[in-house]
């Protein structure tokens, strides 16, 4: 159980994973679910992230990454190499389980894979032996059905390594808050330029710090664009015992605005890449 979400645009690709790790027996354990790679020549970089059986999981995700690095083909190569190992792991770990196991116990997982060859790039998940291209962003893992619809409806229109970078510790934190099986630590790593990077933990729990103060701004906002005001609920046994109900309340617009700036400027001292000033 857990979540997984890749994120491609502007010349960036981005993972991010929880960091919870939930075992048949209920324990839970903090592990990173990213494996990656670079290499310099020819130039490209691999990550990959996966959810379901852990030790199968991370065993493919192990040859993939192998594979990638001996890799020196053309890009159009990739795809069927990807594929031949895929097929080769399924064939010698998975099959033989096949009618000896029922259903529900057969090894279970499955993988998302960023990748950058030579400046061409791609997002892959990857589903027993199938194979599939993901456009700007995929997910995999239990807390997809809540990912998917934010990474939808929030995708921003010029997408910057900053801004898929945020998006996606935002999703990983709205699943967390929601999702069972999904918790922990945030993980994000990035290729960018044809480099990989680390978004260091602590910018993480900054911004999810913010994203808490912004939750709250949320519900004033939704009732200002309604033009309702929140009513205070007293019941009628103490209404007559209270001298004078408070009125209708709703923060106030300019009040809303200015936390809302202070969040922004917050942000702009958050982020990952700080371009130099031109």
């Amino acid at each position: 159980m857990t979540i997984a979400i890749h994120l491609s645009g502007g010349g960036v690709l981005v993972t991010a994973t929880d960091t919870q790790t939930t075992y048949s027996s209920g324990d839970k354990a903090d592990s990173g679910k990213i494996i990656s790679r670079w290499r310099a020549n020819p130039s490209g970089s691999i990550m990959i992230a996966g959810a379901g059986d852990v030790l199968y999981m991370n065993a493919l995700a192990q040859e993939i990454s192998h594979g990638f690095d001996k890799f020196n083909a053309t890009f159009a190569e990739l795809k069927p190499e990807i594929e031949r190992i895929t097929q080769a792991f399924y064939t010698a770990h998975i099959l033989p389980h096949e009618g000896k196991l029922e259903d529900e116990n057969l090894p279970d997982f499955a993988l998302l894979v960023a990748v950058s060859h030579q400046g061409e790039r791609a997002l892959w998940n990857i589903e027993k032996t199938l194979v599939t291209e993901a456009a700007i962003f995929d997910s995999i893992g239990i807390g997809s059905a809540t990912a998917e619809p934010l990474l939808g409806k929030l995708w921003p229109e010029y997408p910057t390594l900053d801004a898929l970078a945020i998006l996606a510790a935002y999703t990983i934190w709205r699943v967390k808050s929601s999702v069972d099986g999904c918790g922990l630590k945030t993980e994000i790593r990035f290729i960018f330029q044809e480099k990989m990077g680390v978004v260091p933990m602590d910018r993480i729990k900054q911004w999810e710090a913010c994203f808490a103060r912004y939750d709250l701004l949320e519900r004033h906002l939704f009732y200002h664009g309604m033009g309702y005001q929140i009513e205070l609920f007293v019941p009628p046994g103490i209404q007559a015992k209270l001298p004078k109900l408070p009125p209708p309340y709703t923060k106030p617009l300019p009040e809303i605005m200015k936390e809302i700036e202070a969040l922004r400027e917050e942000f702009t001292q958050l982020t990952v890449l700080k371009m130099p000033a031109s």
